[in-house]
């Protein structure tokens, strides 16, 4: 048997292991996919297929560190990236404990282990008793587990109050692949009355941008023009983007501040909408799993034969 024909029955062999053993997760990336694929975590070519092979077998310790709102300030610290987020003015587990002044003084609070866990206030909680128990909802709840995203499993739950900033302007939405940059999200006035609305760029083929014709996959289209900040945005996220094969940045401007929002490992749960079950787009190819924590690591036993094997494929692919 020829090593192409190896290659592929090691690789449909662990597809196949992977599909049995998650089928909730398989379930939902197939339903996920406009094309109505099978999912290949094994052997991944569309960006979907990549993140749900980031779930299985790419264990980056760091992931966890990132993942946790509180502890990502400390990762920028180590890599010397000069950006900070919104001040901390409190930390603790129980909400009941967070003064009643500070609640009202324009603030955000979150839970450091999940997504969908902020509320922002502009002026102290009407009903503070219900305030404390949405709290306590979010600090009790198991982030990650229907979608297998790891990252956030051991990270240990906080709750903080966050200064909110009141001049900020926009939300950046940045997909990295090491210094590269494939997608742009703008967000506009996110927290107003009115509603967010948001802009979606991609790359012209020219060394430029230009702007996603069809609707954001979250909200009502902006049709604004490029932000002057955005190249800021970009040089900074650059800096961010080097240590990973990929990952979602999220940045906040004012006029004249960027501030650092977090890093998203598992972005919309582990997928791009709109272009990311479509093997050719950029957010898909660009992302070269041979620069993973996994792919980079020395494994052993049946995971180094994996790798081996994955490596040929891919290699074979950009070849």
């Amino acid at each position: 048997m020829g090593a192409t024909q190896m290659t592929d029955w090691v690789l449909l062999s662990f597809r196949w292991i992977i599909l049995l053993r998650h089928p909730r997760i398989s379930y939902w990336y197939w339903k996920s996919d406009r094309f109505g694929r099978l999912p290949d975590p094994a052997n991944p070519r569309t960006a979907n297929d990549k993140y749900f092979w980031r779930k299985i077998f790419d264990r980056n310790p760091e992931f966890t560190k990132i993942s946790d709102k509180l502890g990502v300030r400390d990762w920028l610290k180590e890599k010397q990236i000069g950006i900070e987020g919104p001040p901390v003015l409190w930390s603790g587990i129980d909400p009941a404990d967070i003064p009643d002044g500070l609640l009202a003084s324009g603030v955000v609070v979150k839970a450091n282990h999940g997504s969908g866990t902020n509320i922002v206030l502009r002026d102290a909680p009407p009903d503070r008793a219900a305030f404390n128990r949405r709290m306590r909802k979010y600090y009790r709840k198991p982030q990650g587990r229907k979608k297998l995203e790891w990252g956030y499993f051991g990270v240990t739950r906080k709750l903080f109050v966050e200064k909110l900033i009141p001049d900020i302007i926009v939300e950046f939405k940045i997909w990295t692949y090491d210094q590269r940059i494939e997608r742009i999200q703008i967000v506009y006035e996110r927290f107003s009355d009115e509603g967010a609305s948001a802009d979606v760029w991609t790359p012209d083929g020219q060394g430029g941008w230009t702007r996603f014709a069809g609707a954001p996959e979250i909200t009502k289209s902006a049709h604004r023009p490029w932000p002057k900040m955005t190249d800021d945005v970009l040089a900074m996220c650059r800096k961010i983007g080097r240590h990973f094969d990929h990952m979602r940045v999220d940045i906040l401007a004012s006029e004249t501040k960027l501030w650092f929002g977090e890093l998203t490992v598992y972005s919309n749960a582990g997928k791009i909408p709109l272009f990311g079950d479509v093997p050719g787009e950029l957010v898909n190819t660009s992302w070269d799993l041979r620069q993973s924590w996994f792919m980079r690591t020395p494994q052993t036993g049946w995971r180094k034969l994996y790798a081996d094997r994955l490596r040929r494929a891919i290699t074979a692919d950009k070849t």
